[in-house]
Parts: C-alpha cells; structure tokens; sequence
C-alpha cells in the first residue's frame, strides 16, 4: 500500500516537472524569437541607415536642400532675411496682374472710368519689381544657374517685373492711355507669361510632376 502511493506520489511529481517544464521551455523559445526578431529588425535598420548615409551628402537628398552658411555680417543677414520675403511676395504681382486685365476689359466694354484700374496697375508694377528685386537677393546675384528652370525663373521674373513697372509708369504719366487698346493686350500679354512663371516658380518647389492629372 505505501509502495503504491509512493509510485503514486513520484507519478504526479514527475508529470508536475513536466507540465511546468512545457511553459518554461515555451517561454524561453519566445525570448529567443523576440531577441531573433529585435536583431532582424536592427540589421534592416543599419542596412537602411549604411544606403542613405552616401545619399545624405547628394544634392536634392537633404532636408531642404543644401543649408548656405550663415552670413556673418549685418548686411549679409538683412539681405538673406529679405529674400526669403520673394515666396510670399509674389502673391501680390500674381493677384494685381490679371486683377487689372480683367477689370480693364470689363471697364471697356461698359463705358466704365478707370481710375481705379490705373491704381491697379500702378500698385502691380510696384509689387512686380518688389518681388523680382528679392528674388535676386533670394537665389543670389549670377546671370546663370545650375538648373535650367531656375535661370529661367529668375529671367522671366526679371523680364515681367521690367514690363509691367514700365506699364505702371506709361498708366502713371499719362492718365487717359490706361483705356487704350494696347495697353489692355498688354496686360494679356503679361498675364499669360505670368502664368508660365508661376508653373515655373511651383516647379522649383514642388517638382516637375506638381502637375500631373
């Protein structure tokens, strides 16, 4: 009797080691799993790490472009700070431009004065050279760049600015030309070529593709 409940007793003590041995064993088999994948996933991050680390140092890869050097001097920071007005002050000849168009031909067709559009035109001639004078301070002072688009960024933007501040000035001196024929085809004119130099400025920030359908 006490052989059979000793047999008993080693039984159950036997099957306990084994039952708690299984989840031991699966424990220790899902650390190793962990630890196995926590190594996989840090290899794939130095892997990604090692390729973008020569891409780091190619134009067009870093955050934001290639950073320019501080200026140093007072004048160098007052024109670095006024050209980077250039993005926002754009809106203004953009606005003023085919603002004018438009309201010149509508003034035409009824009869109507143009004083008004005469103010127009004057405050867009003023915010076109304001505009194109800091955008030389924003790329800087050279008759070429590196990318086409730019050089022709920056020429277009110069051409506009000459056209329509010489516009402005005609519409400034000589109140009652501001009604003529030519100076309404004019202002179509450069309302057009305002149009190819803002897909060109959008471009220079957002990439050829901006204008996919």
């Amino acid at each position: 009797m006490v052989l059979n409940v000793t047999r008993i007793v080693a039984l159950l003590f036997v099957g306990l080691l084994v039952a708690l041995a299984q989840p031991a064993a699966a424990h220790q088999h899902n650390e190793q799993q962990e630890a196995a994948e926590q190594q996989a996933q840090a290899d794939h991050h130095s892997t990604m790490a090692n390729n973008m680390a020569p891409m780091a140092g190619m134009p067009g890869h870093q955050h934001g472009g290639a950073e320019e050097e501080r200026p140093t001097t007072f004048s160098g920071r007052l024109m670095r700070w006024l050209g980077n007005m250039h993005p926002f002050a754009v809106h203004f000849p953009i606005a003023l431009i085919p603002a004018s168009f438009i309201a010149l031909v509508l003034a035409r067709r009824r009869g109507h004065a143009v004083d008004v559009i005469r103010a127009v035109i004057i405050l867009a001639g003023i915010a076109a050279v304001g505009a194109a004078s800091l955008g030389w301070l924003n790329a800087g002072f050279s008759l070429t760049d590196e990318d086409p688009i730019q050089t022709w960024h920056r020429w277009l933007g110069t051409t506009l600015a000459v056209l329509v501040g010489g516009v402005a000035i005609w519409a400034w001196r000589h109140m009652e030309s501001v009604n003529s024929r030519a100076i309404t085809w004019l202002l179509g004119g450069l309302t057009l070529l305002l149009l190819v130099q803002g897909w060109l400025g959008a471009t220079l920030t957002h990439g050829m593709e901006h204008m996919a359908f």
